[in-house]
Order: C-alpha cells, then sequence, then structure tokens
C-alpha cells in the first residue's frame, strides 16, 4: 500500500524504504549542495561573509553580535523561520517594513483627502519610506539599513551579494576550502553524531539532479527550473500514454481485429468517451456510414446551431471528432497521474493544485480559443448574454451587468475545477493517513499512561487501521477513474457551451 504522507506534498526527491537508498556521508565534499546549505555550520560562515559584503558597502547595519542575536532569534522563534539564512531575515524584515509603511502612506493620504487639502495630499503621496521609518520606527536598531537598502538600484547590487555569498557556487567552493576544516572533521565525535545524524535523514531519500535550477530546501526552489518528484511522474505518464496509443494506432491503422485485454480495455474507454460525452455534448454528423459500432446518429444538429454544418462537413468538420482527441488526452493523463497515488513511494500529481490549476487552464484557453474562432472576438463574450427579450432601456442595464457575472462564472468554473480535482484527491490520502494514525496514536497514548501495561489494544487497533486502508484503498482506485471521467465531462459541457449558442 503506498503511504499517503509521501503523496501529500509535492517534493524534489523520491522516498524509498532506507535499506534500498542507505546514505553513508563521510565529508563534507560528499553532502549535496542543498543539504550543506542548510547546515548551522555553513549558514554562519554565509552571515560572516554576506555581513562582511554588506558593510564594505556602506549598508549600516547594527554590529554583528547584534545581527547575529537578532538573526538567530528570529530562526528559532517560529518554526516558519527553520534553517533559513541571514539575507532571508533581512529582506522578509524589509519587506515588513515596506507593507507598513505602504499602511501608514495610505492612512495618511486618506486623512489628506479628507480635508481636501491638495498641498498635503501632493506632499502625502509623495513621503518616501525614509521619513516614515524616521518619524514612526526611530528605535529601529536596523533604520539606517532599511533607508539604505530603500535607495534607487541597491536591489541590483543586493541580489548579486545574496547569490555571491549564498548560491550553489558559493557552496561548492566552501565544501572545497573547509573539506578538512576542523569543524568538519568527523574525528572530532560531535562532527561524526551529526553526520550520523544527516545520513540518518538522508537515507531513503534518492534527490533528483537540478541542472536548471537551485533547490532552497528539499520542497522549496530557491532560483530558476526545479524539477520535482511530480513533474518527472507527469512526464513518466505522458510517455507511457504516447507509447501505448502509438502500438495501437499502428493496429487500428493495419486493420487488424481488438485483441488482448489490454486493446479491449482501451478501446472500451475511447468508445465510452466519444459515445457518452463528446457526441452527447457536442453533437454529432451523421457517421452511420462510418461507425464501426453500428450507432445511428440522430442528433438534431439545428438545436445545437450547426445546422449549417450538417450540409458540408468539409467546411464545418464534426465538432465531436474535432475536440475528441482533446478529452481523450485529458481523461488519460489525468487518470494516470491520479492511479500513480496508488504506487508505493510514487504521488498523486494531481493532487497538487499547480497540476489542476494548468489542466483546468487547457480546458479555460481551449474554451476561449475555439469560442473566438466560432463567433468572433465580440461574439464571444456576447454568447455569454442569455438570450432574452428585453426592451432596450432594460437591455442597456441588464446586459452588461449579466455579462460581467457569466465571465467572472467563466473564471470560477474553471477554477472549481481545479480545486474539485484537487480536493478529491487529496481527501483519500489525508483519510488514509488519519486510519493508519489510529495505532500509532493509540500505542503512544498507552505509552504515556501506562508504559508498563500490556497493550493489546495495539494489536486491535492495527488490525482495524490495515482493514480499513485497504477498503479505503479500493475506494480510492475507484475514486481515480471517477474524477477523471468528471474532469472530462465538465471540460467537454464548458468547451460545448463556448461554441454552441447559448
Amino acid at each position: 500500500m503506498a503511504d499517503p504522507i509521501l503523496h501529500i506534498k509535492d517534493s524534489y526527491y523520491f522516498e524509498v524504504p532506507k535499506i534500498i537508498a542507505p546514505a553513508n556521508y563521510k565529508h563534507l565534499q560528499d553532502l549535496p549542495e542543498v543539504w550543506v546549505k542548510l547546515d548551522p555550520t555553513y549558514q554562519q560562515w554565509e552571515f560572516e561573509q554576506l555581513y562582511h559584503e554588506l558593510t564594505n558597502l556602506g549598508a549600516m547595519l547594527p554590529s554583528a553580535d547584534l545581527c547575529e542575536h537578532d538573526w538567530q532569534h528570529w530562526v528559532h522563534a517560529d518554526h516558519a523561520n527553520f534553517a533559513k539564512p541571514f539575507d532571508q531575515f533581512l529582506q522578509e524584515m524589509y519587506d515588513a517594513r515596506q507593507a507598513e509603511f505602504r499602511v501608514w502612506k495610505a492612512n495618511r493620504i486618506a486623512q489628506a483627502e479628507v480635508g481636501k487639502n491638495e498641498s498635503e495630499i501632493k506632499i502625502a503621496k509623495q513621503t518616501p519610506i525614509d521619513d516614515y521609518i524616521r518619524w514612526v520606527r526611530t528605535e529601529d536598531p536596523y533604520l539606517r539599513f532599511i533607508i539604505h537598502r530603500s535607495a534607487p538600484g541597491f536591489d541590483v547590487t543586493w541580489n548579486a551579494v545574496r547569490q555571491k555569498t549564498g548560491n550553489y557556487a558559493a557552496i561548492r567552493d566552501y565544501q572545497a576550502k573547509h573539506n578538512t576544516a576542523p569543524e568538519w572533521n568527523t574525528s572530532d565525535p560531535k562532527v561524526q553524531a551529526k553526520f550520523d545524524a544527516y545520513n540518518d535523514h538522508l537515507s531513503g531519500k534518492i534527490l533528483i539532479p537540478q541542472p536548471f535550477g537551485e533547490l532552497r530546501n528539499l520542497y522549496e526552489r530557491e532560483s530558476g527550473l526545479g524539477i520535482s518528484k511530480f513533474l518527472l511522474i507527469e512526464i513518466f505518464v505522458g510517455l507511457v500514454l504516447v507509447f501505448i496509443f502509438h502500438q495501437l494506432a499502428k493496429r487500428v491503422v493495419d486493420g487488424r481485429p481488438p485483441r488482448g485485454v489490454l486493446w479491449n480495455l482501451l478501446e472500451l474507454f475511447l468508445v465510452f468517451i466519444r459515445d457518452q460525452i463528446a457526441r452527447p455534448v457536442f453533437g454529432a454528423h451523421d457517421v452511420s456510414h462510418g461507425d464501426e459500432h453500428g450507432h445511428a446518429a440522430s442528433h438534431d444538429h439545428s438545436e445545437h446551431g450547426h445546422a449549417q454544418a450538417a450540409k458540408g462537413n468539409a467546411h464545418h468538420p464534426d465538432p465531436a471528432q474535432q475536440f475528441l482527441p482533446l478529452l481523450w488526452t485529458i481523461f488519460f493523463f489525468v487518470l494516470g497521474c491520479n492511479l500513480m497515488g496508488m504506487v508505493p513511494w510514487a504521488g498523486t500529481p494531481t493532487a497538487a493544485l499547480g497540476v489542476t490549476f494548468a489542466l483546468a487552464c487547457i480546458t479555460f484557453g481551449t474554451v476561449v480559443v475555439f469560442g473566438m474562432r466560432q463567433f468572433g472576438v465580440a461574439g464571444f463574450f456576447l454568447n455569454q448574454i442569455p438570450g432574452m427579450a428585453l426592451p432596450w432601456y432594460m437591455a442597456i442595464i441588464i446586459k452588461p451587468m449579466l455579462l460581467v457575472i457569466e465571465l467572472v462564472g467563466l473564471c470560477i468554473k474553471h477554477g472549481v475545477l481545479a480545486v474539485r480535482l484537487l480536493a478529491n484527491m487529496l481527501a483519500g490520502h489525508l483519510v488514509l493517513l488519519g486510519i493508519m494514525g489510529f495505532a500509532f496514536g493509540a500505542e503512544a497514548a498507552l505509552q504515556f499512561t501506562a508504559p508498563d501495561a500490556a497493550s493489546w489494544q495495539w494489536g486491535v487497533l492495527a488490525a482495524i487501521a490495515v482493514s480499513a486502508s485497504a477498503a479505503f484503498s479500493c475506494l480510492e482506485l475507484f475514486v481515480a477513474f471517477l474524477q477523471a471521467y468528471v474532469f472530462t465531462f465538465l471540460s467537454a459541457l464548458f468547451i460545448g457551451a463556448a461554441i454552441h449558442k447559448h
């Protein structure tokens, strides 16, 4: 059974049992750059380098001792700041002051506008952050740094200094120069204990190479293009689909009859999507002469706005056939990503908002592009307004309001399309996580309340948790197919509404 914890969040590594991929790092140079970046020893060195560079640039920071104390307090005061370097501390403090300044400035402008004094309004709008820092935050020891940081053009210098002291090139240079330094010498029991802890954390983690970007940690990208676990899974699913359907297409072109479980199963899905989704939603031309399954086409084209298409298919392609490849692709790609959640140590890309949002954007883009091709740019927007007979003096008020409502609704529908798939795929993993946590939670509670008592409850709860998890996994397998169908069906409905008259 797949571990649900590993499917909830995307990462830049694959998780496998530790016995399969044990880590055995013995020297600083062996450690991955992203791991060195999080090491307190390296971060202390990075702090010293960054402070020295900024001091040489006249950034007017407080004393090194005060900066180090405030940075360390900030790191340990909030779990969200864990292992963040000194430059991140300075940047977030600067961003916070900027946000405060914008609120303060807006209040000053509002007060000046109450008095309708144009000169005061002009002065309030032109107030720089320097004045805010001097007037409001006079006790701030970083006052002079923030003013210097706000100077025009300093952003370029600031980013250059951060890159110089904190990018992967700087880390590799640090590794080369400090590989045999005392603070990294494993003959010291404390250093050896640190390496043992790092090896324990990194065992079972297969890090994904990042040739196009740098990582902040194993879950966040620092810069460039990060290659994540879900991205590789999506590429794998896409390549599998291309390979399978390329082989199937060659057999179909050769005219061979369907043979084998896989061929018949795939054809079952393809025909179902065509006959139960595409044709009912889009309407279809008379295809009885080429329908190998003997289905008579009896759709009324006039009610779908395709009466002219029935007269000349050469000029008006069958919309069902036109969008069928897209629907097939959406269905099988979503299904493949959903099913990867059932593979141990893999993951469900459709449990990430970025993936489902991108899929919804494909549907939205198809709606806009083909809606405009069908009716023109202006016609596409006018088609969003439901047809109704209104007097002109009511139409000029009501129809623009309806247009705004429909356009907002169009965006909301596609946003919901993304969230619906995300929520359904994520909920299954969360339920599995909760069920499997029952047994461990009960054992932990028993160990706390009665550590010497025989915990027979552990065995009972473990059996219940395993049985329930197996049952929910079967349900999740059904949900994987169901949500692929629902996403495809809703995509077809949205596209069909865009190319047909309301």
